[in-house]
């Protein structure tokens, strides 16, 4: 017992230290790749060329990363091998071009594999059976989340939850958010990253009507993470590789079409993770063809292949239309705001708890309430079959 304890202390200190450095690595590269992008916005007219250069590298040098979160997934639920040692490096550059040319997408791809192959190869020493494995990927991806996103205590629920793991969740827990809060620490305190803000200026008032209404607006969240389900991840036939016939043509092909649009239609606002678009939801009501604007450029940019996830563009989407509906309800914007914000990912990710507890650090603690209904509803009418179901 002395030996496994201090075995896990060394494993969990190791894990904080790698994948705290490595996510403020990747937070702190995004940010000057963002704002390059921002500075000079004809870099959108690269992300078809951009697309075609990753559909190389993941079909030959990280042809065994192909799978990505697929792989990962498959590795947590089943230990039976290693990870790619391409998985991490893979993904972590390929979302880095993906936002130099402006796609919608996210980072929370990034983030898991990212911590997850950390993990697996800091394990690989140690000669772990397949209980203690599948717990160090676990606390992989909670650390690789919560250094990312900001949000240790969601994290390591999040890690949970998208597994859907029932056993040995008691004792997983623990070790989850000791990774999840030590990457976190590490990537703020030693390598100076800062995330967003988005708390609220004023805690929200429990009333009935206001959880009346947070369930009306987890209704329309998971009506749009159904949609998003529906349409986008388990629909073959949206796939533009089904419609082009090659990988190199579907991006390319799709590349084109989002750079007309965004060009074109005066879109760049809502190229890259927006999140500007989710602090303007709380300011103020956002036009209802906000958030449907943002889903059409998310969908185009994710099924056409480009990396980095789904994650952040679904919380914008939400933020926006929570902002948009919040206007006929009794809910402040900033409420509805930060409700659609965690609503639509916990309907869409089937992870109703970590959503709520999300709501909890990045808001207030007392939109608990709220957010816990709203999550809930949403994931129910979303189908409970959420992005990382097989």
């Amino acid at each position: 017992m002395p030996r496994t304890v201090l075995r896990w202390v060394a494993l969990c200190t190791g894990l904080s230290l790698v994948v705290g450095a490595g996510a403020a690595g990747f937070v702190h590269t995004l940010d000057w790749v963002l704002a390059l992008f921002q500075a000079h916005p004809l870099l959108l007219f690269t992300l078809p060329a951009l697309g075609l250069a990753m559909t190389w590298l993941y079909a030959n040098p990280a042809k065994a990363a192909q799978g990505g979160l697929r792989t990962l997934l498959a590795q947590i639920r089943s230990p039976s091998e290693p990870l790619p040692s391409a998985l991490a490096p893979a993904i972590v550059g390929t979302t880095l071009l993906s936002h130099l040319g402006g796609a919608s997408v996210g980072r929370e791809g990034t983030a898991l594999q990212m911590g997850g192959g950390l993990a697996d190869l800091l394990g690989r020493p140690w000669g772990l059976g397949v209980e203690e494995r599948r717990t160090l990927l676990l606390c992989g991806v909670s650390a690789g989340f919560g250094a990312v996103f900001g949000t240790p205590f969601a994290a390591a629920v999040f890690a949970l939850e998208f597994v859907r793991l029932r056993a040995g969740w008691w004792y997983r827990l623990p070790l989850c958010l000791l990774c999840s809060l030590g990457a976190d620490q590490i990537g703020r305190r030693v390598f100076g990253v800062v995330h967003g803000d988005y708390r609220l200026i004023l805690p929200p008032s429990w009333e009935l009507a206001g959880f009346l209404w947070a369930a009306g607006l987890g209704l329309a969240f998971g009506l749009v993470a159904r949609a998003y389900l529906r349409w986008v991840t388990f629909n073959p036939d949206w796939k533009p590789l089904g419609l082009l016939g090659t990988p190199y043509r579907a991006i390319f092909a799709f590349g084109l079409l989002y750079v007309g649009l965004v060009w074109f239609g005066g879109l760049g606002d809502f190229t890259g993770l927006s999140l500007d678009l989710a602090q303007n939801a709380a300011q103020h009501p956002m036009h209802p063809l906000v958030p449907v604007v943002k889903f059409l450029l998310t969908a185009i940019c994710v099924g056409a292949g480009f990396r980095g996830g789904e994650v952040t563009p679904l919380f914008v989407i939400g933020a926006c239309l929570g902002s948009a509906l919040a206007d006929y309800t009794t809910l402040p914007v900033a409420v509805g705001s930060a409700l659609g914000f965690v609503g639509v990912f916990a309907g869409a990710g089937a992870v109703p708890l970590a959503g709520t507890v999300m709501a909890c650090e990045l808001f207030d603690p007392q939109l608990a309430p709220y957010a816990a209904i709203a999550c809930a509803v949403s994931w129910l009418v979303a189908g409970r079959r959420g992005l990382y179901s097989e």
